[in-house]
């Protein structure tokens, strides 16, 4: 009889905006609580877990629930790196001014539904300084210090209408450069502009939660571009004099079809 060797699954929870770790969630796997290791930097690791097709639910109080299916080969180590967003009885949520978002597509809300989010405004102050070569996980910025809120955010580059989206995920103090999650495929000259992107879900209501972040709210009107397999649609929000005061800004997105491709 052949030997079947496990696999393992790791999952890194971080919190969407800030990118503290998530620490207290729940996890299942096919409906089962299997063993798991916890750890304080929001990593949980499955260890000795057979073959197969796993249906996974992530459940934390303060987020919306995280629900995927995963193929694990034999001998394999999958690690995968979620960030969790608000639900709108998150504590954090009590003193920090939001943007309380709306999805719908024709009179319908969109539950339950997974979001890219982009913010249209460039992220001025960060700046490429010198060229990346493809497969390169380094790069420099105009900020030779580490800056904490940069860090695990993803990125859309634009140069020259093309655009490479990328994920800063630690800083290298020795050599003065950030990394990357993955290394990009393209090189990168200087010269283009940096976008925040987050990967959102709604709830059941098809409401989504995206707080003001200061460092990227720097201009008195902000465009919102939500993006799912198949809608696109964008809101505007006037910001003009707004401070960390716990407000609730309120917005509706109809989204439409992605015109296909001739």
């Amino acid at each position: 009889m052949r030997q079947i060797y496990k696999a393992s699954l790791v999952f890194l929870l971080k919190d969407v905006y800030s990118k503290y770790p998530v620490t207290d969630a729940v996890i299942l796997c096919n409906g089962k609580q299997n063993p798991y290791t916890r750890k304080s930097d929001g990593y949980y690791v499955f260890s000795n877990l057979y073959p197969g097709k796993y249906d996974v639910d992530i459940s934390c109080k303060g987020y919306t629930k995280v629900n995927i299916s995963i193929d694990l080969r034999e001998n394999e180590t999958k690690v995968m790196s979620l960030d969790m967003s608000y639900t709108p009885d998150n504590k954090a949520l009590t003193h920090l001014t939001r943007f309380i978002i709306t999805l719908t597509h024709l009179k319908k809300v969109l539950s339950d539904t997974d979001v890219l989010i982009k913010l249209k405004n460039e992220a001025s102050f960060l700046k490429l300084t010198e060229p990346v070569e493809a497969g390169s996980q380094e790069i420099k910025l105009n900020m030779e210090e580490l800056v904490s809120g940069i860090i695990g955010q993803k990125y859309i580059y634009k140069l020259n209408k093309q655009e490479h989206e990328i994920y800063i995920l630690g800083f290298d103090n020795e050599k003065k450069v950030y990394t990357l999650r993955e290394p990009v495929t393209e090189k990168l000259e200087p010269g283009g502009q940096f976008y925040p992107i987050w990967n959102l879900k709604t709830g059941n209501n098809g409401i989504l939660i995206m707080p003001m972040i200061d460092q990227f709210m720097k201009e008195d009107e902000l465009t919102f571009e939500c993006k799912t397999e198949e809608l696109i649609g964008k809101v505007m929000f006037n910001v003009k004099g707004l401070h960390q005061s716990g407000e609730a800004i309120y917005g509706d997105i109809k989204l439409r079809k992605i015109p296909k491709k001739k």
